[in-house]
C-alpha cells in the first residue's frame, strides 16, 4: 500500500491572489488551482485576508478584481487553506516591513516557502541581500519563488 504524496507547505502573496482572479489560467490561477485541488498546503493569516480586502482600493477597475470576487475567493479559502490565528514576528524587513509578515507566516507554519512576484520578497533569495543571507542562514530550507517556478517546482517533486 502506497502512502498518500505529501502536500508541499506553502504562503501565497497577496500579488498572487490577484494575479489568479485577474487571470485565472495563469500561473498564478494555477498556483490556486493546486491548492483548491489539495495538492499543496496553503497557509494564511488574518494578515493576507485583510489584504486582499484591499484589492479593488488598489487595482485598477478595468482588472474586474471588485469586493464581491474576492470575498467569494475568501470563503472558497475557507474550504481548503489552513488559518494561522497567531503570527509571531519571527523575521524583520526594513526594506518592506509588510513583506515580513508572508515570511513569518511560512516560517511559523513550516511552509518554508513563499510564491510571489513582489522584488522585495524575491531579493531575499539574492545573496547580495544581507537580511536575506542571514534569515537563509537561520532557516536554510526557506525559499521564495515566482509562481512560474512554483509550477515546475511542484510537477517536478
Amino acid at each position: 500500500m502506497t502512502s498518500p504524496p505529501t502536500r508541499t507547505p506553502v504562503v501565497f502573496d497577496c500579488n498572487v491572489f490577484a494575479q489568479a482572479l485577474i487571470n485565472p489560467r495563469g500561473p498564478a490561477g494555477r498556483c490556486l488551482l493546486l491548492a483548491q485541488q489539495g495538492r499543496v498546503r496553503l497557509f494564511l493569516s488574518d494578515f493576507i485576508l485583510n489584504e486582499l480586502r484591499e484589492l479593488p482600493a488598489k487595482l485598477p477597475v478595468k482588472l474586474g478584481v471588485t469586493l464581491d470576487r474576492v470575498e467569494a475567493l475568501i470563503v472558497d479559502l475557507a474550504k481548503y487553506a489552513e488559518p494561522v490565528a497567531k503570527v509571531p514576528s519571527l523575521f524583520t524587513y526594513a526594506r518592506d516591513p509588510d513583506d515580513a509578515l508572508y515570511v513569518s507566516l511560512a516560517l511559523v507554519s513550516g511552509a518554508m516557502l513563499v510564491v510571489s512576484r513582489d522584488l522585495d520578497l524575491l531579493d531575499l533569495m539574492n545573496d547580495a541581500n544581507e537580511e536575506g543571507r542571514t534569515l537563509r542562514a537561520r532557516f536554510p530550507q526557506f525559499r521564495v519563488l515566482t509562481p512560474p517556478a512554483f509550477l515546475t517546482m511542484v510537477t517536478v517533486e
